[in-house]
């Protein structure tokens, strides 16, 4: 494994160039295997910062941004992680999650959905922060970053993340798939937030349905939340079990 060797070989002081980039790269692929949570969190903000200038954020007074914050109105931590939430401009149906509280909504999710279908699929990506799916997938990046950046420095390049590195952890992060078991849990927890938002728990079935209707479009939450039949039976009966009131 790159990273285990790269370590092996920085701790071990055997590798040594002119500039101390190995050095620094392994160091960093050590910090990667034992970083804290609050840690990844700062280094998920990080690339969330970056994401956001590479795309086009609705402004407060955009009408996406006023429906979002409508929709979302006493969300303001999970677990004592504040969560900030902004709406990309863009047609694809997708929405996420960051470690560090960050969500994300695009305007064609909204689009597509009601306010209580759309709160589901919210209250779906908190879920994964809660339970720490987010942690562990932004984990899985930053190694993968690390790694690389190891390689590169071993090769006389740089040898500390930069910004093209925090773009393509946030890139990663988006294109990986949660275990099923996760996407399951996340669900339940999504007919937990209606609740708490005084909404139809029955509104995270139709936000699966939506999904399923528009699959054919690809990409986004199609990808890295597949709906099944599984998912909406499962959140059929976490619904009519809510208690909600």
């Amino acid at each position: 494994m790159l990273t285990a060797s790269i370590l092996t070989l920085s701790l071990s002081g055997c590798v040594a160039d002119d500039g101390g980039q190995l050095l620094g790269a392994g160091l960093t692929a050590f910090q990667g295997m034992t970083i804290s949570k609050a840690e990844l969190q700062t280094q998920a903000s990080l690339a969330a910062q970056k994401m956001d200038a590479q795309s086009k954020l609705a402004p407060a007074n955009n009408a996406y941004s006023q429906r979002l914050a409508k929709v979302t109105r006493g969300l303001t931590q999970i677990d004592g992680t504040p969560l900030n939430f902004r709406v990309y401009l863009d047609k694809e149906i997708n929405a996420f999650a960051m470690p560090d509280g960050t969500v994300r909504v695009y305007s064609g999710l909204m689009d597509v959905m009601k306010d209580d279908e759309l709160m589901a699929v919210i209250g779906h990506e908190i879920g994964h922060i809660k339970y720490e799916h987010t942690l562990g997938q932004f984990k899985n990046a930053y190694l993968t970053a690390a790694a690389r950046q190891a390689a590169s420095a071993a090769g006389g390049t740089i040898g500390a993340l930069a910004s093209s590195d925090y773009a393509e952890l946030g890139s990663q992060f988006l294109s990986a798939q949660f275990s099923q078991k996760d996407e399951l849990q996340a669900d339940v927890y999504g007919v937990e937030v209606l609740c708490q938002q005084g909404m139809d728990p029955y509104a995270a079935m139709r936000s699966q349905q939506v999904l399923m209707q528009h699959s054919g479009n690809g990409g986004g939450l199609f990808s890295s939340h597949p709906a099944t039949g599984k998912r909406i039976e499962l959140v059929r009966d976490a619904a009519a079990n809510a208690s909600c009131g």
